[in-house]
Protein backbone atom coordinates (compact mmCIF):
# COMPACT_ATOMS: atom_id res chain seq x y z
CA UNK A 1 0.00 0.00 0.00
CA UNK A 2 2.87 2.60 0.93
CA UNK A 3 4.54 1.42 -2.29
CA UNK A 4 1.18 2.33 -4.08
CA UNK A 5 0.33 5.57 -2.24
CA UNK A 6 4.65 6.80 -3.12
CA UNK A 7 3.48 6.19 -6.92
CA UNK A 8 0.25 8.00 -7.40
CA UNK A 9 2.18 10.62 -5.16
CA UNK A 10 4.83 10.98 -7.93
CA UNK A 11 2.25 10.31 -10.99
CA UNK A 12 0.67 13.49 -9.19
CA UNK A 13 3.69 15.73 -8.81
CA UNK A 14 4.49 14.92 -12.37
CA UNK A 15 1.34 15.83 -14.16
CA UNK A 16 0.49 19.16 -11.90
CA UNK A 17 2.72 21.06 -14.04
CA UNK A 18 1.98 18.99 -17.45
CA UNK A 19 -1.98 20.32 -16.20
CA UNK A 20 -0.52 24.10 -15.27
CA UNK A 21 1.18 24.00 -18.95
CA UNK A 22 -1.93 22.80 -20.71
CA UNK A 23 -4.43 25.42 -19.18
CA UNK A 24 -1.99 28.23 -19.68
CA UNK A 25 -1.63 27.26 -23.03
CA UNK A 26 -5.34 27.38 -23.51
CA UNK A 27 -5.48 30.74 -22.30
CA UNK A 28 -3.81 31.75 -25.66
CA UNK A 29 -5.63 29.90 -27.84
CA UNK A 30 -8.15 31.05 -29.91
CA UNK A 31 -11.94 30.72 -28.94
CA UNK A 32 -13.34 28.14 -31.53
CA UNK A 33 -16.49 30.19 -31.08
CA UNK A 34 -15.59 34.00 -31.44
CA UNK A 35 -17.55 35.34 -33.86
CA UNK A 36 -16.17 37.58 -37.27
CA UNK A 37 -17.00 40.48 -37.53
CA UNK A 38 -19.38 41.15 -40.74
CA UNK A 39 -19.67 43.33 -42.82
CA UNK A 40 -22.93 43.69 -45.06
CA UNK A 41 -22.49 44.76 -48.78
CA UNK A 42 -25.23 46.54 -51.04
CA UNK A 43 -25.29 46.89 -54.70
CA UNK A 44 -27.13 47.52 -57.34
CA UNK A 45 -25.85 45.89 -60.53
CA UNK A 46 -24.73 42.38 -61.30
CA UNK A 47 -23.54 40.02 -58.29
CA UNK A 48 -19.82 40.42 -59.73
CA UNK A 49 -17.27 40.58 -56.96
CA UNK A 50 -16.47 43.94 -56.08
CA UNK A 51 -12.65 43.67 -56.59
CA UNK A 52 -11.52 47.25 -55.50
CA UNK A 53 -13.65 47.00 -51.95
CA UNK A 54 -12.16 43.05 -51.74
CA UNK A 55 -8.58 44.03 -52.33
CA UNK A 56 -8.50 46.88 -49.97
CA UNK A 57 -10.24 45.01 -47.36
CA UNK A 58 -7.47 42.37 -47.64
CA UNK A 59 -4.76 45.27 -47.75
CA UNK A 60 -6.55 46.52 -44.48
CA UNK A 61 -5.78 42.87 -43.14
CA UNK A 62 -9.51 41.98 -43.26
CA UNK A 63 -9.40 38.83 -45.52
CA UNK A 64 -12.83 36.69 -45.68
CA UNK A 65 -13.06 34.32 -44.10
CA UNK A 66 -10.49 34.57 -41.53
CA UNK A 67 -10.74 38.18 -40.15
CA UNK A 68 -14.29 39.21 -41.41
CA UNK A 69 -17.66 37.74 -43.10
CA UNK A 70 -19.22 39.73 -45.70
CA UNK A 71 -22.85 39.01 -46.55
CA UNK A 72 -23.21 40.34 -50.28
CA UNK A 73 -26.63 41.40 -51.66
CA UNK A 74 -26.91 42.54 -55.50
CA UNK A 75 -30.04 43.28 -57.07
CA UNK A 76 -29.57 42.51 -60.30
CA UNK A 77 -30.49 46.23 -61.81
CA UNK A 78 -33.86 45.17 -60.32
CA UNK A 79 -34.34 48.02 -57.92
CA UNK A 80 -37.23 47.05 -56.35
CA UNK A 81 -35.43 44.28 -55.05
CA UNK A 82 -32.74 46.60 -52.80
CA UNK A 83 -35.66 47.21 -49.58
CA UNK A 84 -35.70 43.28 -49.24
CA UNK A 85 -31.66 43.17 -49.55
CA UNK A 86 -30.81 45.51 -47.16
CA UNK A 87 -33.49 44.55 -44.82
CA UNK A 88 -31.80 41.29 -45.02
CA UNK A 89 -28.50 42.09 -43.91
CA UNK A 90 -29.76 43.88 -40.76
CA UNK A 91 -31.45 40.52 -39.69
CA UNK A 92 -28.16 39.00 -40.71
CA UNK A 93 -26.94 41.03 -37.85
CA UNK A 94 -23.93 42.95 -39.82
CA UNK A 95 -21.90 45.22 -38.01
CA UNK A 96 -22.19 47.34 -40.94
CA UNK A 97 -23.58 47.78 -44.44
CA UNK A 98 -21.49 49.29 -47.18
CA UNK A 99 -24.48 50.60 -49.92
CA UNK A 100 -22.90 51.46 -53.40
CA UNK A 101 -25.49 54.12 -55.08
CA UNK A 102 -27.87 56.23 -54.47
CA UNK A 103 -30.80 53.80 -54.74
CA UNK A 104 -29.00 51.39 -52.55
CA UNK A 105 -28.39 54.12 -49.96
CA UNK A 106 -31.91 55.04 -49.64
CA UNK A 107 -32.53 51.44 -48.90
CA UNK A 108 -29.91 50.45 -46.15
CA UNK A 109 -31.24 54.13 -44.64
CA UNK A 110 -34.55 52.78 -44.75
CA UNK A 111 -34.01 49.69 -43.15
CA UNK A 112 -32.36 50.55 -40.04
CA UNK A 113 -31.32 53.85 -38.16
CA UNK A 114 -28.60 51.97 -35.98
CA UNK A 115 -26.46 49.36 -38.01
CA UNK A 116 -23.72 51.92 -39.34
CA UNK A 117 -24.05 52.66 -42.97
CA UNK A 118 -20.55 53.33 -45.38
CA UNK A 119 -22.14 55.23 -48.68
CA UNK A 120 -20.66 55.94 -52.13
CA UNK A 121 -23.08 58.86 -53.06
CA UNK A 122 -23.43 61.31 -55.94
CA UNK A 123 -24.22 64.42 -54.19
CA UNK A 124 -25.11 63.10 -50.16
CA UNK A 125 -25.98 66.69 -48.85
CA UNK A 126 -28.11 67.41 -51.98
CA UNK A 127 -30.21 64.17 -51.26
CA UNK A 128 -30.02 64.82 -47.64
CA UNK A 129 -28.89 61.63 -46.98
CA UNK A 130 -26.55 63.55 -44.48
CA UNK A 131 -26.60 66.97 -42.56
CA UNK A 132 -23.98 67.83 -43.84
CA UNK A 133 -20.19 66.38 -44.71
CA UNK A 134 -18.38 67.38 -41.57
CA UNK A 135 -20.69 66.30 -38.95
CA UNK A 136 -22.78 63.64 -40.68
CA UNK A 137 -24.77 62.77 -37.93
CA UNK A 138 -26.88 59.54 -37.53
CA UNK A 139 -25.59 56.54 -38.89
CA UNK A 140 -24.71 56.93 -42.05
CA UNK A 141 -20.97 58.10 -43.88
CA UNK A 142 -18.66 57.61 -46.31
CA UNK A 143 -17.67 59.28 -50.15
CA UNK A 144 -19.65 61.08 -52.03
CA UNK A 145 -19.00 63.58 -54.93
CA UNK A 146 -20.68 67.18 -55.22
CA UNK A 147 -22.38 67.30 -58.54
CA UNK A 148 -22.76 71.34 -57.85
CA UNK A 149 -19.20 72.05 -58.64
CA UNK A 150 -18.86 68.74 -60.99
CA UNK A 151 -21.56 69.94 -63.85
CA UNK A 152 -20.20 73.17 -64.71
CA UNK A 153 -16.59 71.80 -65.79
CA UNK A 154 -18.49 68.32 -67.72
CA UNK A 155 -20.66 71.30 -69.48
CA UNK A 156 -17.05 73.21 -70.36
CA UNK A 157 -15.86 69.80 -71.24
CA UNK A 158 -19.28 69.40 -73.80
CA UNK A 159 -18.80 72.63 -75.56
CA UNK A 160 -15.24 72.53 -76.60
CA UNK A 161 -16.06 69.33 -77.82
CA UNK A 162 -19.19 70.43 -79.77
CA UNK A 163 -18.33 74.09 -80.02
CA UNK A 164 -20.67 74.03 -82.70
CA UNK A 165 -23.43 72.59 -80.46
CA UNK A 166 -26.84 74.44 -80.14
CA UNK A 167 -29.01 71.41 -78.71
CA UNK A 168 -28.52 68.56 -75.92
CA UNK A 169 -30.14 65.79 -74.56
CA UNK A 170 -29.73 65.21 -70.91
CA UNK A 171 -30.93 61.13 -69.98
CA UNK A 172 -31.44 60.72 -66.37
CA UNK A 173 -32.89 58.06 -64.10
CA UNK A 174 -35.12 60.15 -61.93
CA UNK A 175 -36.03 57.47 -59.32
CA UNK A 176 -32.92 58.07 -58.19
CA UNK A 177 -33.12 60.85 -55.81
CA UNK A 178 -29.56 63.15 -56.73
CA UNK A 179 -30.72 63.62 -60.36
CA UNK A 180 -33.41 66.01 -60.73
CA UNK A 181 -31.12 68.43 -58.85
CA UNK A 182 -28.78 67.72 -61.35
CA UNK A 183 -30.73 67.72 -64.20
CA UNK A 184 -32.11 72.05 -62.93
CA UNK A 185 -28.45 72.49 -63.04
CA UNK A 186 -27.85 71.51 -65.72
CA UNK A 187 -30.41 72.96 -68.01
CA UNK A 188 -28.82 76.59 -66.34
CA UNK A 189 -25.72 75.77 -67.40
CA UNK A 190 -26.74 74.93 -70.94
CA UNK A 191 -28.91 78.20 -71.23
CA UNK A 192 -25.56 79.95 -70.30
CA UNK A 193 -23.45 78.02 -72.87
CA UNK A 194 -25.93 79.02 -75.53
CA UNK A 195 -27.48 75.48 -75.81
CA UNK A 196 -31.15 74.37 -75.64
CA UNK A 197 -31.87 71.44 -73.17
CA UNK A 198 -34.05 68.75 -72.88
CA UNK A 199 -34.28 66.19 -70.35
CA UNK A 200 -35.39 62.87 -70.64
CA UNK A 201 -36.06 60.58 -68.27
CA UNK A 202 -35.32 56.10 -68.63
CA UNK A 203 -35.89 53.48 -65.75
CA UNK A 204 -35.36 50.55 -67.87
CA UNK A 205 -33.13 49.13 -70.67
CA UNK A 206 -36.94 49.58 -73.23
CA UNK A 207 -36.80 53.18 -71.88
CA UNK A 208 -33.21 53.76 -73.17
CA UNK A 209 -34.23 52.38 -76.20
CA UNK A 210 -37.80 53.92 -76.70
CA UNK A 211 -35.52 57.83 -76.15
CA UNK A 212 -32.62 56.56 -78.86
CA UNK A 213 -35.52 55.41 -80.89
CA UNK A 214 -37.32 58.81 -80.50
CA UNK A 215 -33.81 61.03 -81.02
CA UNK A 216 -33.83 59.58 -84.25
CA UNK A 217 -36.34 62.17 -85.88
CA UNK A 218 -35.42 64.63 -83.52
CA UNK A 219 -31.85 64.61 -83.22
CA UNK A 220 -29.55 66.94 -80.84
CA UNK A 221 -26.13 67.17 -81.12
CA UNK A 222 -25.05 65.62 -78.45
CA UNK A 223 -26.52 63.58 -75.49
CA UNK A 224 -25.70 63.85 -71.50
CA UNK A 225 -25.73 60.64 -69.18
CA UNK A 226 -26.26 61.36 -66.02
CA UNK A 227 -24.49 58.23 -64.79
CA UNK A 228 -25.24 56.51 -62.07
CA UNK A 229 -25.61 52.58 -61.03
CA UNK A 230 -28.29 52.26 -63.23
CA UNK A 231 -26.92 53.46 -66.04
CA UNK A 232 -23.92 51.84 -65.49
CA UNK A 233 -25.65 48.73 -65.52
CA UNK A 234 -26.58 49.47 -68.98
CA UNK A 235 -23.49 51.42 -70.38
CA UNK A 236 -22.65 48.82 -73.07
CA UNK A 237 -26.53 49.11 -74.42
CA UNK A 238 -25.96 53.12 -74.35
CA UNK A 239 -22.87 52.60 -76.23
CA UNK A 240 -24.03 50.17 -78.69
CA UNK A 241 -26.93 52.95 -79.46
CA UNK A 242 -24.34 55.62 -79.90
CA UNK A 243 -22.57 54.17 -81.86
CA UNK A 244 -25.45 53.12 -83.90
CA UNK A 245 -27.05 56.26 -84.09
CA UNK A 246 -23.49 58.25 -84.48
CA UNK A 247 -24.20 60.10 -81.38
CA UNK A 248 -21.55 62.07 -79.44
CA UNK A 249 -22.58 61.08 -75.28
CA UNK A 250 -20.92 62.58 -72.24
CA UNK A 251 -20.95 60.06 -69.13
CA UNK A 252 -20.23 60.95 -65.68
CA UNK A 253 -18.14 57.96 -64.94
CA UNK A 254 -15.23 56.67 -67.26
CA UNK A 255 -17.60 53.12 -67.05
CA UNK A 256 -19.61 54.00 -70.03
CA UNK A 257 -16.84 54.90 -71.90
CA UNK A 258 -14.82 51.57 -71.22
CA UNK A 259 -18.22 49.98 -72.51
CA UNK A 260 -18.41 51.95 -75.98
CA UNK A 261 -19.11 55.65 -74.89
CA UNK A 262 -17.39 58.64 -76.38
CA UNK A 263 -16.16 60.65 -73.30
CA UNK A 264 -16.58 61.14 -69.54
CA UNK A 265 -15.22 62.82 -66.89
CA UNK A 266 -15.71 62.79 -63.20
CA UNK A 267 -14.18 61.23 -59.84
CA UNK A 268 -12.33 57.84 -60.56
CA UNK A 269 -14.99 55.39 -59.13
CA UNK A 270 -12.50 52.86 -57.76
CA UNK A 271 -11.17 55.08 -55.94
CA UNK A 272 -14.48 56.14 -54.13
CA UNK A 273 -14.99 52.67 -53.76
CA UNK A 274 -11.01 52.44 -51.65
CA UNK A 275 -12.18 55.58 -49.43
CA UNK A 276 -15.50 53.94 -47.99
CA UNK A 277 -13.62 51.03 -47.38
CA UNK A 278 -11.13 52.49 -45.48
CA UNK A 279 -14.65 53.94 -43.55
CA UNK A 280 -15.88 50.24 -43.10
CA UNK A 281 -12.23 49.31 -41.58
CA UNK A 282 -12.48 52.34 -39.34
CA UNK A 283 -16.07 51.58 -37.87
CA UNK A 284 -15.13 47.61 -37.32
CA UNK A 285 -12.51 49.00 -35.07
CA UNK A 286 -15.08 51.26 -33.04
CA UNK A 287 -15.55 54.33 -35.06
CA UNK A 288 -18.69 55.77 -34.56
CA UNK A 289 -20.55 56.97 -38.17
CA UNK A 290 -21.44 60.33 -37.07
CA UNK A 291 -18.25 61.31 -35.94
CA UNK A 292 -16.88 60.67 -39.13
CA UNK A 293 -16.93 63.56 -41.78
CA UNK A 294 -17.48 62.47 -45.12
CA UNK A 295 -14.70 62.59 -47.64
CA UNK A 296 -14.71 63.71 -51.38
CA UNK A 297 -12.77 61.99 -53.90
CA UNK A 298 -9.52 63.57 -55.07
CA UNK A 299 -9.35 61.88 -58.36
CA UNK A 300 -11.08 62.97 -61.40
CA UNK A 301 -10.60 61.88 -64.77
CA UNK A 302 -10.91 62.71 -68.63
CA UNK A 303 -11.27 59.79 -70.61
CA UNK A 304 -12.14 59.48 -74.08
CA UNK A 305 -12.91 56.73 -76.35
CA UNK A 306 -11.48 57.27 -79.97
CA UNK A 307 -12.34 54.54 -81.46
CA UNK A 308 -16.17 55.40 -80.88
CA UNK A 309 -14.99 58.62 -82.40
CA UNK A 310 -13.60 57.65 -85.07
CA UNK A 311 -16.77 54.97 -85.68
CA UNK A 312 -19.22 58.16 -85.22
CA UNK A 313 -17.37 60.26 -87.15
CA UNK A 314 -15.92 63.08 -85.06
CA UNK A 315 -12.98 64.61 -84.31
CA UNK A 316 -11.82 65.10 -80.70
CA UNK A 317 -10.08 68.61 -80.37
CA UNK A 318 -6.64 68.46 -79.85
CA UNK A 319 -7.04 70.15 -76.43
CA UNK A 320 -8.72 67.52 -75.30
CA UNK A 321 -6.62 64.86 -76.20
CA UNK A 322 -3.73 66.66 -74.57
CA UNK A 323 -5.72 66.54 -70.66
CA UNK A 324 -6.85 63.17 -71.08
CA UNK A 325 -6.03 60.66 -68.45
CA UNK A 326 -6.71 57.99 -70.19
CA UNK A 327 -7.15 57.51 -74.10
CA UNK A 328 -8.92 54.41 -75.36
CA UNK A 329 -7.79 53.51 -78.82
Amino acid sequence: MRLRALRLDRIGRLSAPLVAAALLLGSFAPAQSERLPKVGYLGFGAAVPPTHFQNRMRELRYSEGKEVTVEYRFAGGRPGELPRLARELVDAKVDVIMAVGDEAIVAAKNATRTVPIVMVACDAVTTGFVESLARPGGNLTGVTCITSELMPKRMAVFRELLPSASRLVVLYNPENVSKPPEVARLVELAKELGLDAKAVQFRTAEDIERAFSALATDRPDGLVVLTEQRSIAHAKLLGDLSRRDRLPVLHSFSEGVHAGGLISYGPHFPEMVVMATNYVAKILKGGKPAELPVEQPTRFELVINLQTAKEIGLTIPASLLARADEVIE
